[in-house]
């Protein structure tokens, strides 16, 4: 599955009666790019490659992670013959502290890219792909690359290798979760929704997201979880504290793995305004602690124009 469409449906799937809303995409910022290193390995064994991508990107809550990040391939013919390419797909392997995560292992071209089929002797191509991996946590990610054409995963060959540090500057970002040593919780939700009854509100089953992230080495037992959303309405000191209720979490994840839940909000606000929704969340018989905050619009126009910006490229 691709880490792309692992997530896909996050933000959509957060309320049926939400605008659609794209997410910020974080930033083009300074590069690193290595050495270039000879490629080995199948069709491409003559051919010499680089790779060059964003050293720092802004972790997005919405996406669990950085969004719409590009990383070049630059792939030069070192040969006396021409090499034939195909439609070449890249793969990536993505470690934090040693811990793997998921990526997409056939990424293609962007759409409407026009690409080289074949290299001659001493041509060059640089190569975009989409850095699609999850990078759920903050903190640096180390990032392996390779292409193969797209029928031949197997014979993959090695192009190079980037850091990638994945920056929470808001703060609203996965919190460890005591006692469990390596588990991390957030929880996200949809940006705004046209008010509605209470019988209206638990008809269009308005939930919140809860993550759980292991980023640990150890796999990590859950155990009972329990969520409690408070919804603040701005100006107002008097929160709305919603039930704690159990939430439907796995017995045990795995280092990388990451699960999702969806969470009814029991505390619906019924009047337009603008409200925070704050997540606590505990273990069975464990501290409870803050893991996210939502900003939530309710609102009876919803004709706001959210305007896409073109993803990070190196």
């Amino acid at each position: 599955m691709h880490a792309a469409q692992a997530f896909e449906g996050i933000a959509l799937g957060l309320s049926t009666c939400v605008v659609s809303c794209a997410p910020a995409l974080p930033r083009s910022l300074p590069l690193r790019e290595p050495s270039p290193v000879a490629a080995v390995d199948g069709d491409l064994s003559s051919l010499q490659s680089s790779v060059r991508g964003p050293a720092r990107l802004d972790y997005n809550p919405q996406s669990l992670g950085p969004v719409g990040s590009f990383v070049s391939i630059r792939l030069q013919n070192v040969g006396q013959r021409a090499v034939a390419l195909g439609r070449l797909h890249a793969s990536f392997e993505a470690t934090r502290d040693g811990v793997a995560f998921g990526c997409n292992s056939h990424v293609d071209r962007r759409e409407g890219a026009i690409e080289p089929t074949q290299l001659a002797p001493s041509q060059a191509f640089t190569f975009e792909r989409l850095l699609d991996c999850a990078m759920p946590l903050p903190g640096r990610y180390d990032v392996r690359v390779w292409m193969h054409p797209g029928d031949r995963e197997d014979s993959r060959t090695f192009v190079g290798s980037l850091q990638v540090d994945v920056e929470g500057k808001d703060g609203n970002v996965p919190r460890p979760v005591p006692p469990r040593a390596g588990l991390y919780a957030l929880m996200m939700g949809a940006p705004a929704v046209r008010p509605m009854t209470e019988v209206e509100w638990t008809q269009c089953s308005y939930r919140v997201v809860l993550a759980l992230v292991n980023g640990g080495h150890d796999v990590v037992r859950v155990g009972p979880a329990y969520l409690a959303v408070l919804e603040f309405r701005r100006g107002t000191p008097v929160p709305c504290a919603g039930r704690r209720q159990q939430v439907d979490e796995p017995a045990v994840l795995a280092p990388g793995a990451i699960h999702l839940v969806r969470v009814p909000v029991a505390c619906a606000p019924t009047r337009e305004g603008q409200y925070d929704l704050v997540g606590r969340f505990a273990l069975d018989g464990g501290q409870e602690i803050e893991i996210g905050r939502v900003g939530l619009l309710v609102t009876e126009t919803l004709n706001y124009v959210f305007s896409t910006p073109e993803p990070a490229r190196p």
